[in-house]
């Protein structure tokens, strides 16, 4: 996962787009029962299908939850805040924002829908949306949406997306150097883990690949400096520049699981010189 800057799709909105989310948030505040509610979301879910182009070109075509860039998958625009019911509970649904752009975000099949993986594995947001224990949950649009602590960690919150760390084997886990900051890091980490699928193997194991990958890269920068400093020549210069370049390209926001290939960097930087540098100049 990685930060998804949500006034990057703002920006993209037409004004007749903008002006008829309104119109339907109002119909939806004169509305005179929660059925007439779900009759305007159903007959109007077409005003946030049209956003999926938007939303899929601020992410760079990568689900917001995984970084996975599935061209079968459905690629539904999900509401982080479930519109229409909160499984779990007796709530009604945050249906105010079913029209907020601010509350959609562009996820793949396996983050979005429940699935019983074949690997034993279970998962999928649906209609999911665990609080904190003990927190305020918004239930109407006067209630004020920053005094919930939700526990599935939000791509569009960056101080969210640097709780989650990735190691060697793929797996998930709280990154050790930010989850103090957070009382309920742990938590939110565990709990996105299973409503985000993010332990599906063949997620995980496509993380490990990105992992192994960036290793062997830095092990090819860190011997083609060794054989530039020893020779001097222009050649093994060269060969360096190119390893180097080749490692900055696999960290960039439009690969997939760039998130990884960050870990790995910040994690190898203390053994490889090449790791050091490129993360320097990441963070310059």
């Amino acid at each position: 996962m990685i930060f998804v800057d949500i006034e990057e799709v703002g920006l993209r909105l037409s004004a007749s787009w903008l002006a008829s989310a309104r119109k339907l948030k109002k119909d939806l505040a004169a509305a005179k029962s929660a059925k007439d509610r779900a009759r305007i979301i159903d007959e109007n879910s077409k005003l946030w299908r049209e956003l999926k182009a938007d939303l899929a070109a601020v992410s760079h075509g990568k689900c917001w939850y995984c970084e996975t860039r599935d061209h079968r998958s459905d690629n539904a625009v999900d509401h982080y805040r479930p519109k229409s019911s909160v499984k779990g509970t007796d709530h009604p649904g945050y249906w105010w924002l079913a029209f907020d752009y601010e509350n959609f975000r562009f996820a793949c099949t396996f983050c979005n829908s429940w699935r019983n993986g074949p690997d034993g594995t279970a998962g999928g947001k649906s209609d999911y949306f665990p609080v904190l224990a003990g927190s305020e949950r918004a239930k109407g649009p006067d209630d004020i949406l920053s005094e919930e602590i939700p526990l599935l960690i939000d791509p569009c919150s960056a101080t969210d997306v640097a709780l989650l760390w990735f190691d060697e084997t793929g797996q998930v886990s709280a990154n050790p150097l930010r989850v103090d900051l957070d009382n309920a890091g742990d938590e939110k980490v565990t709990t996105s883990t299973k409503y985000y699928h993010l332990d599906h193997v063949p997620l995980v194991e496509a993380r490990r690949a990105v992992y192994a990958q960036i290793l062997k890269l830095c092990d090819d920068a860190d011997k083609a400096q060794r054989r530039w400093n020893a020779s001097k020549q222009s050649s093994a210069r060269d060969r360096y520049r190119e390893a180097m370049n080749d490692l900055a390209r696999s960290l960039k926001r439009t690969r997939e699981y760039s998130a990884v290939a960050m870990c790995a960097i910040r994690s190898h930087r203390a053994t490889s010189d090449s790791a050091r540098i490129v993360f320097d100049f990441l963070n310059r």
